[in-house]
């Protein structure tokens, strides 16, 4: 059995993905249902953020080998925390005054392109679970 081991779980993570899809995807339809009946968008913005940083997070399983917490400090501060801010600014946007701090075309094209979000998560896990060897490893 433990030589069958990891492909079941590469198997039950692919899976996960396809039940993952239909979930998000029914989520999302929901969602924009429910907005354009209350003529309101902030919940089309919030489930975004959420199922996309939810795929970064899903996404991450697959290159996670060792489940004890061990952060890796610079993946925390430099990749995910900038990402992080930059994913949460739009539904935040939606409800509090915000004015776009940093400005110009590219923040637009980052924002709409929706893979902060993904990389977010997925920089959120990796950080936390960091499988690098250090040196007295």
């Amino acid at each position: 059995m433990k030589k069958w081991s990891p492909y079941l779980w590469k198997l039950m993570w692919v899976i996960g993905l396809f039940l993952l899809t239909i979930i998000s995807f029914d989520i999302k339809n929901e969602i924009k249902v429910m907005s354009a009946s209350t003529f309101s968008i902030t919940p089309v913005f919030w489930a975004n953020f959420i199922t996309l940083f939810l795929w970064g997070v899903y996404l991450s399983l697959i290159f996670i080998k060792k489940w004890t917490i061990h952060l890796n400090l610079p993946l925390l501060i430099c990749v995910f925390i900038p990402c992080f801010l930059i994913s949460i600014y739009v539904p935040l946007a939606t409800i509090l005054p915000l004015s776009n701090p940093i400005g110009g075309v590219w923040f637009t094209k980052v924002i709409s392109s929706y893979f902060i979000e993904i990389v977010a998560g997925l920089t959120f896990m990796l950080s936390i679970f960091n499988n690098l060897k250090s040196d007295s490893e």
